[in-house]
């Protein structure tokens, strides 16, 4: 039985779920590697089965099963997480994370986009907290 995605990861096991974070679809092992060695390897050829049974057992990742034989049929696989959920899980699971930190969690994080136009994101995130308001009245008014 896997995790609940939460735990921390390597550098190597960072690179594999980045390239599946850009790709558009599940991708296969050859997809992988191809990326993986496009420049600079992430990581080693070898241990490609350790990575992906590693982050199966952590929760980050799920196998496809095709089915078939041949390489357009082979096994893919999928993060389980988007990368804004993996990034949010591992401040959630910083041992002195607290939800009273979110304000300065995220006025951190607009201060390191200084070079954005943050004027969209502001508003976005306005819309999100109507949303949450929202929800929080649902919630209070069912009581």
């Amino acid at each position: 039985m896997s995790k609940q995605p939460n735990s921390p990861v390597t550098a190597s096991e960072m690179a594999f779920l980045q390239i599946l974070w850009s790709a558009s679809r599940p991708l296969n092992k050859q997809e992988i590697l191809e990326k993986a060695n496009a420049e600079e390897p992430l990581f080693a050829k070898n241990s490609f089965h350790l990575l992906a049974n590693e982050l199966i057992a952590k929760g980050y990742l799920t196998p496809i099963d095709n089915g078939g034989i041949g390489r357009k049929n082979a096994r893919r696989y999928a993060p389980t997480v988007s990368c804004n959920e993996f990034l949010a899980m591992q401040i959630f699971s910083a041992k002195t994370y607290k939800p009273s930190d979110i304000p300065e969690i995220l006025t951190a994080l607009l201060n390191l986009s200084s070079s954005v136009d943050l004027e969209p994101i502001l508003a976005k995130m306005e819309v999100m907290i109507s949303k949450q308001r929202l929800g929080f009245e649902k919630e209070d008014s069912a009581l």
